[in-house]
Protein backbone atom coordinates (compact mmCIF):
# COMPACT_ATOMS: atom_id res chain seq x y z
CA UNK A 1 0.00 0.00 0.00
CA UNK A 2 1.55 3.52 -0.76
CA UNK A 3 2.48 5.47 1.91
CA UNK A 4 -0.10 8.41 0.56
CA UNK A 5 -2.97 6.39 0.99
CA UNK A 6 -2.00 4.41 4.51
CA UNK A 7 -1.95 8.07 5.71
CA UNK A 8 -5.11 9.05 4.17
CA UNK A 9 -6.89 5.91 5.94
CA UNK A 10 -5.53 6.45 8.92
CA UNK A 11 -6.13 10.18 9.23
CA UNK A 12 -10.00 9.39 8.10
CA UNK A 13 -10.14 6.50 10.54
CA UNK A 14 -11.56 8.55 13.23
CA UNK A 15 -12.71 6.50 16.32
CA UNK A 16 -12.65 8.39 19.23
CA UNK A 17 -14.35 5.70 21.45
CA UNK A 18 -10.56 4.28 22.66
CA UNK A 19 -9.28 6.42 24.97
CA UNK A 20 -6.44 8.72 24.82
CA UNK A 21 -2.79 7.15 25.43
CA UNK A 22 -1.71 8.90 28.47
CA UNK A 23 1.82 6.92 29.45
CA UNK A 24 4.11 9.20 30.06
CA UNK A 25 7.46 7.58 28.56
CA UNK A 26 10.71 8.18 31.15
CA UNK A 27 13.44 6.70 29.19
CA UNK A 28 13.77 4.15 26.09
CA UNK A 29 15.88 1.57 27.92
CA UNK A 30 16.78 -1.75 26.00
CA UNK A 31 15.47 -3.26 29.18
CA UNK A 32 13.99 -2.85 32.45
CA UNK A 33 16.14 -0.62 35.09
CA UNK A 34 14.92 -0.91 38.90
CA UNK A 35 15.33 2.97 39.84
CA UNK A 36 16.57 2.19 42.69
CA UNK A 37 19.14 -0.21 42.31
CA UNK A 38 19.79 0.75 38.68
CA UNK A 39 19.85 -3.31 38.22
CA UNK A 40 18.61 -4.23 34.68
CA UNK A 41 16.38 -7.01 33.45
CA UNK A 42 15.53 -8.97 30.58
CA UNK A 43 11.85 -8.72 29.48
CA UNK A 44 9.22 -11.06 28.34
CA UNK A 45 5.72 -9.98 26.09
CA UNK A 46 2.96 -12.97 26.46
CA UNK A 47 -0.80 -12.76 25.63
CA UNK A 48 -3.27 -11.96 28.73
CA UNK A 49 -6.01 -14.30 29.57
CA UNK A 50 -9.04 -13.89 32.13
CA UNK A 51 -6.93 -14.97 35.03
CA UNK A 52 -4.63 -11.68 34.25
CA UNK A 53 -7.07 -9.09 34.65
CA UNK A 54 -8.66 -11.23 37.97
CA UNK A 55 -5.24 -10.63 39.07
CA UNK A 56 -4.61 -6.75 38.01
CA UNK A 57 -8.45 -5.83 39.05
CA UNK A 58 -7.58 -6.63 42.53
CA UNK A 59 -5.01 -4.81 42.98
CA UNK A 60 -5.29 -1.08 44.06
CA UNK A 61 -3.97 1.80 41.73
CA UNK A 62 -4.53 0.02 37.87
CA UNK A 63 -7.52 2.23 36.29
CA UNK A 64 -10.72 1.15 36.00
CA UNK A 65 -10.22 0.32 32.07
CA UNK A 66 -12.65 -2.72 31.14
CA UNK A 67 -9.43 -4.80 29.45
CA UNK A 68 -11.53 -7.78 28.83
CA UNK A 69 -13.29 -6.38 25.87
CA UNK A 70 -10.10 -6.53 23.96
CA UNK A 71 -10.09 -10.33 24.80
CA UNK A 72 -13.61 -10.33 23.31
CA UNK A 73 -13.17 -8.62 20.21
CA UNK A 74 -12.16 -10.11 16.61
CA UNK A 75 -8.53 -8.17 15.48
CA UNK A 76 -7.60 -6.64 18.64
CA UNK A 77 -4.89 -8.31 21.04
CA UNK A 78 -4.11 -7.60 24.52
CA UNK A 79 0.05 -8.45 25.87
CA UNK A 80 1.57 -8.27 28.90
CA UNK A 81 4.88 -7.25 30.51
CA UNK A 82 6.89 -9.10 32.68
CA UNK A 83 10.53 -8.90 33.86
CA UNK A 84 11.52 -12.69 32.22
CA UNK A 85 10.90 -15.70 34.33
CA UNK A 86 8.62 -13.29 36.87
CA UNK A 87 4.92 -13.72 36.68
CA UNK A 88 3.93 -9.92 38.02
CA UNK A 89 2.06 -7.60 35.23
CA UNK A 90 5.01 -4.24 34.58
CA UNK A 91 2.59 -3.52 31.78
CA UNK A 92 -0.31 -3.95 29.58
CA UNK A 93 -1.13 -3.05 26.09
CA UNK A 94 -4.41 -3.63 23.57
CA UNK A 95 -3.90 -2.76 20.35
CA UNK A 96 -5.96 -3.45 17.28
CA UNK A 97 -4.92 -4.92 13.68
CA UNK A 98 -6.14 -2.84 10.83
CA UNK A 99 -6.05 -2.55 7.06
CA UNK A 100 -2.32 -1.43 6.59
CA UNK A 101 -1.50 -0.36 9.97
CA UNK A 102 -1.83 -1.41 13.87
CA UNK A 103 -4.31 0.55 16.21
CA UNK A 104 -2.69 1.91 19.70
CA UNK A 105 -5.70 1.34 21.86
CA UNK A 106 -4.93 1.30 25.34
CA UNK A 107 -1.42 1.18 27.36
CA UNK A 108 -0.93 1.25 30.96
CA UNK A 109 2.39 1.04 33.05
CA UNK A 110 1.66 -0.98 36.32
CA UNK A 111 0.71 1.15 39.45
CA UNK A 112 4.75 0.76 41.15
CA UNK A 113 5.91 2.05 37.46
CA UNK A 114 4.10 5.67 37.37
CA UNK A 115 5.68 8.52 38.97
CA UNK A 116 8.62 9.57 40.42
CA UNK A 117 9.15 6.49 42.91
CA UNK A 118 8.73 3.89 40.44
CA UNK A 119 9.57 0.60 40.49
CA UNK A 120 11.16 0.24 36.91
CA UNK A 121 12.32 2.74 34.09
CA UNK A 122 11.34 1.52 30.65
CA UNK A 123 7.97 0.31 30.67
CA UNK A 124 6.17 2.56 28.29
CA UNK A 125 8.79 2.74 25.74
CA UNK A 126 8.84 -1.14 26.14
CA UNK A 127 4.73 -1.37 25.46
CA UNK A 128 5.06 1.01 22.65
CA UNK A 129 7.40 -1.31 21.14
CA UNK A 130 5.49 -4.18 21.26
CA UNK A 131 2.58 -2.49 19.13
CA UNK A 132 5.14 -1.34 16.54
CA UNK A 133 6.73 -4.40 16.36
CA UNK A 134 3.34 -6.33 15.84
CA UNK A 135 3.06 -4.02 12.73
CA UNK A 136 6.31 -5.16 11.06
CA UNK A 137 5.52 -8.58 11.69
CA UNK A 138 2.13 -8.20 9.82
CA UNK A 139 3.95 -6.27 6.89
CA UNK A 140 2.41 -3.30 7.98
CA UNK A 141 5.87 -1.37 7.92
CA UNK A 142 5.61 -0.30 11.61
CA UNK A 143 2.97 1.69 10.82
CA UNK A 144 0.91 2.12 14.21
CA UNK A 145 -1.63 4.53 15.26
CA UNK A 146 -3.09 6.32 18.13
CA UNK A 147 -4.97 9.00 19.93
CA UNK A 148 -2.61 11.10 22.73
CA UNK A 149 -3.80 12.95 25.20
CA UNK A 150 -3.07 17.01 24.73
CA UNK A 151 -0.28 17.25 27.14
CA UNK A 152 1.74 14.26 25.62
CA UNK A 153 1.46 14.92 21.89
CA UNK A 154 5.06 17.20 22.11
CA UNK A 155 6.55 14.53 24.29
CA UNK A 156 5.64 11.93 21.68
CA UNK A 157 6.96 13.54 18.36
CA UNK A 158 9.86 14.41 20.46
CA UNK A 159 10.64 10.71 22.25
CA UNK A 160 9.20 8.82 19.35
CA UNK A 161 9.18 11.04 16.10
CA UNK A 162 5.39 10.40 16.05
CA UNK A 163 3.79 12.63 13.82
CA UNK A 164 0.38 14.34 14.22
CA UNK A 165 -1.70 14.01 11.22
CA UNK A 166 -5.17 15.85 12.97
CA UNK A 167 -4.69 18.36 15.66
CA UNK A 168 -8.48 18.28 16.52
CA UNK A 169 -8.58 14.90 17.17
CA UNK A 170 -4.80 14.43 18.53
CA UNK A 171 -4.03 11.89 16.11
CA UNK A 172 -0.70 10.40 15.64
CA UNK A 173 1.28 7.92 14.02
CA UNK A 174 4.89 6.14 14.49
CA UNK A 175 5.96 5.62 10.77
CA UNK A 176 8.75 3.37 9.50
CA UNK A 177 11.92 5.18 11.03
CA UNK A 178 10.41 5.86 14.22
CA UNK A 179 8.73 2.26 14.52
CA UNK A 180 12.16 0.55 13.78
CA UNK A 181 14.36 3.04 16.85
CA UNK A 182 11.67 1.11 18.73
CA UNK A 183 11.99 -2.29 17.57
CA UNK A 184 16.33 -2.05 17.20
CA UNK A 185 15.84 -0.75 21.18
CA UNK A 186 13.72 -3.20 22.35
CA UNK A 187 13.98 -6.54 20.68
CA UNK A 188 16.66 -6.62 19.04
Amino acid sequence: MEKEVLLIKIRNNIQLQYPEIDTLIDELTPCLIQSITGETFSTEVKPVNKLDLKKINVINGWNPFDWGIYLERPNFVLKKLLVKNDDIIQGLVAYEIKDGWVELNLVESAPWNIGPNKDFIGVGGHLFAIACKASFDLGFEGYTAFYAKSKLVKHYQDIYGAILIDPNSRRMIIDTNGARKLVQKYFD
